[in-house]
């Protein structure tokens, strides 16, 4: 009982500063509430051999993401994550003491990430709200994200709609639908993102998600 209602103590103050960050800045949070632990699972079940690559996180929020990756087995001194929002950082470090968090845009991680991650990340899981960043600054977020990733790199995307066709054209991005978190609230949208256009030699580098 003990451990269950310190569950339902976190989730309730986790909320409440959720929707603290979405009154003071509605168009940085996609959703109302944090991601559910169930999202944060099936985020880091896209991770292949995690003790072994870099990870950055897009929009770690209160950090529901962030401890299911983290659980995966992705190493502490492997794994970057990015919140613009400077309460989410502070709660974030208190839970994970000794995690590289960065309060930097999203936009800005190709030139203010360590030498390390540039160029150089496996995984990027990001729950940004890409739709509601409106499409200039989601252009500048997706050229910063390919930027970051290695070649091959997996960019994985969370949406709270399906994506609209004619949205995705204007990023120049192609979508692959992974699943859906119905459990989420809302339900969930996992997508894997890349350009729309790709070389012959960089489509054989994009690696199967099965």
């Amino acid at each position: 009982m003990g451990l269950f209602m310190r569950r339902i103590g976190a989730w309730f103050y986790n909320t409440y500063l959720f929707l603290k960050s979405w009154y003071d800045s509605p168009s940085r949070m996609g959703a109302l509430f944090p991601s559910f632990s169930r999202t944060g699972k099936m985020l880091a079940s896209v991770i292949k051999d995690p003790e072994n690559v870099r990870v950055v996180e897009l929009g770690a929020g209160t950090g529901q993401v962030t401890e299911q990756i983290i659980k995966a087995g992705v190493r502490l001194d492997k794994f970057a994550t990015i919140e613009f929002d400077p309460n989410f950082c502070e709660e974030i470090a208190k839970k994970n003491p000794g995690m590289k968090i960065f309060n930097i845009d999203a936009a800005d991680i190709a030139t203010k990430l360590p030498k390390e991650f540039v160029g150089h990340t496996d995984y990027i899981i990001s729950t940004l709200p890409l739709i509601t960043l409106g499409v200039e600054k989601a252009k500048e977020v997706a050229k910063a994200v390919f930027k970051t990733l290695k070649p091959g790199g997996v960019y994985v995307q969370i949406t709270y709609t399906p994506f609209k066709p004619k949205y995705m054209k204007k990023l120049g991005l192609r979508a692959t639908k992974l699943c859906i978190s119905w459990l989420n609230l809302p339900p969930t949208h996992i997508w894997r993102l890349c350009p729309k256009i790709v070389s012959e030699e960089e489509s054989r580098l994009i690696p199967s998600m099965t």
